[in-house]
């Protein structure tokens, strides 16, 4: 009977999580989940399946916070648990069944069956500080906040389309993030702000750091998928165009956002001029020439618009 309500209270804590997360979220992670079962159904090594879930597992257990409460209240805590865990590890041990691989099913039976056994171990985290993530203004955080989810999804779609030898759909991911940067370059931002920086050379340094480090960081991965799945001429030149191209246009923008005065104006400069442009140096490299022109001419506006605020 108390197992009974024990797995019904289970129930409608997923069902209050869902509701307080959204429908959406809720979609997007049983979306990811279906993903990840997807990917371990899909790996041949009979070792890679029983040994994930077994370190899940183990890490579920060890970071649980109610097992001292259970062993208290119920008489067969232990019990209750290796059900629980058997019910968790169950689809696994049916794939591994499914696939042959008897001795990885006996091996998730087994740690679920002797995990509530083992003691707690008392980690101590250590703080990492994370200064890769971003380079320039807080815009970049909120970035991730928003659309952190969207680069997990383009980082799947680009290895799901590579392990199916579709390495157009790792392109087309690499394209959209690019753009999905720019939603931190939308705003127009006060020329009084230049003040914080001691000269013009100064503030252009801070600019195409950024942009080379945002790029370079959150594109490595991608461009990493595309070329260990086909390292062909025409992919590698594809994804060298694309990181100098990106760069070259996240500069622009950062640059155009103190050149006009309204969103809308910047907003009309993006669309026309900037995105076709853009686009077309990711698959034809010699228009990088004319695009670090453009930037040049940028650079030079934007010196003599700001000249009077280092006077």
């Amino acid at each position: 009977m108390i197992i009974n309500y024990y797995f019904t209270l289970r129930l409608k804590q997923v069902v209050r999580i869902s509701k307080e997360i959204g429908l959406v979220r809720s979609m997007f992670l049983l979306g990811l989940l279906s993903l990840a079962f997807y990917l371990l159904t899909k790996i041949n090594q009979s070792w890679i399946v029983p040994t994930t879930t077994s370190l899940g597992l183990i890490l579920y257990h060890n970071e649980r916070r109610d097992k001292e409460f259970l062993r208290l209240q119920i008489k067969h805590a232990i019990a209750l648990l290796q059900a629980e865990y058997l019910l968790i590890g169950l689809p696994f041990m049916i794939m591994e069944c499914f696939k042959g691989h008897f001795l990885g099913a006996v091996t998730i039976a087994a740690t679920a069956v002797a995990l509530p056994y083992l003691k707690t171990i008392k980690m101590t985290p250590i703080v990492l500080p994370m200064p890769f993530l971003y380079k320039g203004g807080l815009e970049y955080i909120r970035l991730f906040r928003q659309c952190g989810w969207l680069y997990l999804l383009l980082l799947a779609a680009t290895l799901m389309g590579a392990m199916h030898d579709n390495i157009t759909l790792g392109k087309v991911a690499l394209i959209i993030w690019t753009y999905i940067q720019t939603i931190t370059l939308l705003s127009v931002t006060q020329k009084q702000e230049l003040t914080f920086f001691l000269n013009y050379a100064t503030f252009q340094r801070h600019l195409v750091r950024s942009c080379v480090w945002n790029i370079s960081v959150t594109a490595t991965p991608l461009v990493v998928m595309i070329l260990s799945f086909s390292a062909t001429s025409d992919n590698i030149l594809f994804c060298a165009s694309a990181m100098v191209g990106s760069i070259l246009y996240l500069w622009n923008m950062s640059m155009a956002r103190y050149l006009f005065s309204s969103s809308a104006m910047l907003i009309s400069y993006m669309i026309m001029p900037l995105l076709p442009l853009s686009f077309y140096t990711f698959f034809i490299p010699i228009l990088l020439v004319p695009f670090a022109l453009i930037n040049g001419a940028c650079y030079m506006l934007l010196k003599t618009n700001t000249k009077q605020i280092w006077n």
